[in-house]
């Protein structure tokens, strides 16, 4: 998860979420467009039910890896 996705990735979060191996969290997040899903933190991920401690890391650290290239 240390690669930055395709941008077609960041626009097609299910598919995003696939590919991280993820896709059970999709109805949790399909609401949110890319820019805004990047900026969650543990707590927002905890509330939209992303319950599982290493799922929430490697979201966390994926997501820093798109701000920071982004």
């Amino acid at each position: 998860p240390s690669q930055l996705p395709d941008d077609s990735l960041l626009h097609d979060i299910p598919a995003w979420l696939r590919s991280l191996r993820l896709h059970k969290y999709t109805d949790n997040l399909k609401d949110l467009i890319w820019e805004d899903l990047v900026q969650l933190s543990e707590e927002q991920l905890v509330d939209r039910g992303v319950s599982a401690l290493g799922a929430r890391r490697k979201m966390l650290k994926v997501f820093e890896v798109v701000r920071e290239a982004k």
